[in-house]
């Protein structure tokens, strides 16, 4: 499907979100909000889980397992964390719904519960066995993020020496994720790569955690080419708020969040943005504690003067009223504003998982 076939898509999946307006001076608030690429950690407490959903988000996309374990060793750790998730999710079930399909997303707004989807950030994992694929599919994983930075068997990766595109692999793999409803998922891929899945997939795909670089030239933003080629097969770009994909200042910077955004609609369109936060939601404290746990996690992905990675502004489990707010005072009809914080994520998992 193309854009404006979409676009009629949208104003289904609009009237399904609208909740009854009542009188009140206060400003409006979004009637859902949906992280394309968040973290939501083990160790999170119930009072850390009730700031994030009085931000309003209801839904959101995890990373499992550790995207630079790869092969099998990858798989078992992918395995071993969806069992702690599973664990995790269980001990809470008045916070949390396991999703695996759009009816939760929906259960999880009824309920005031948070909807998480779970996702690998490299599909290494699988291996080239189809029955990992099955297995983790039927464990609940709904999104494969074909690349991490470098090449793997399914294509090259934003950090890779040449940007060679998809293999066969690659190929076979989009089209049994079609098959299987699975979201296909382009972030940390190689301009070649993105550019070559999207057109292969059926149906539309997701960038869920990156930014434009059309305004920051580094590796893991998105080129105009294929943000329009991107919203021309109806998939979505989750904006991400990692200050060093954007910035080289550490302070005073919530504004150029804001103006990636803003160019993200001008080249994509407004049904066609998202937020991809990229995020925890603690509230990160400016320490030498934390930027050793940062190196210790990340490796070599970041080094020391890249911290603070956050946006001062977005530093905590209440960003996304940041981020709603900022979107009103820039002039965006509440309509709009809607799509981006979460309608547009609604639709295109309508689209794709069902």
């Amino acid at each position: 499907m193309h854009r404006r076939t979409f676009i009629k898509n949208t104003s289904l999946a609009t009237a399904a979100l609208a909740l009854p307006l009542t009188a009140t001076s206060q400003p409006p608030r979004p009637s859902l909000v949906f992280d394309a690429m968040g973290e939501i950690r083990t160790i999170y407490t119930p009072e850390l889980i009730r700031d994030i959903l009085s931000s309003g988000t209801r839904a959101i996309a995890i990373t499992l397992s550790d995207p630079k374990v790869i092969g099998h060793a990858g798989f078992e750790l992918t395995l071993e964390e969806m069992n702690a998730y599973d664990s995790y999710f269980e001990k809470y079930p008045d916070l949390f719904i396991k999703a695996t399909r759009l009816a939760d997303i929906d259960r999880a707004r009824r309920e005031n519960k948070l909807a998480v989807f779970y996702l690998i950030q490299n599909a290494a994992p699988i291996d080239q066995d189809w029955t990992k694929m099955d297995r983790l599919y039927d464990r609940g994983l709904r999104s494969i993020q074909l690349t991490y930075n470098h090449r793997n068997l399914i294509g090259d990766g934003c950090k890779e020496r040449t940007d060679a595109g998809l293999s066969i692999f690659g190929l076979e793999l989009i089209d049994r994720m079609n098959s299987r409803n699975m979201l296909v998922d382009l972030s940390h891929a190689g301009m070649t790569t993105m550019k070559e899945a999207i057109i292969a997939s059926k149906k539309p795909v997701v960038i869920s955690h990156t930014c434009c670089r059309t305004l920051y030239d580094n590796v893991r933003n998105t080129t105009d080419e294929n943000l329009r080629l991107l919203a021309d097969r109806g998939g979505v770009v989750g904006i991400c708020q990692i200050r060093v994909f954007m910035t080289t200042e550490k302070t005073n910077n919530l504004e150029v969040y804001f103006r990636h955004i803003d160019h993200a609609v001008k080249v994509a369109g407004i049904d066609h943005v998202a937020i991809g936060s990229d995020r925890d939601h603690r509230v990160i404290p400016n320490t030498e504690e934390e930027i050793k746990q940062l190196l210790k996690e990340e490796g070599a992905n970041f080094i020391p003067d890249d911290w603070p990675l956050y946006l001062e502004k977005l530093n905590g489990p209440r960003r996304m009223e940041v981020v709603w707010d900022g979107l009103l005072k820039r002039g965006y009809k509440t309509a709009d504003a809607e799509k981006i914080m979460g309608r547009n994520l609604y639709r295109l998992y309508k689209e794709t998982i069902g």
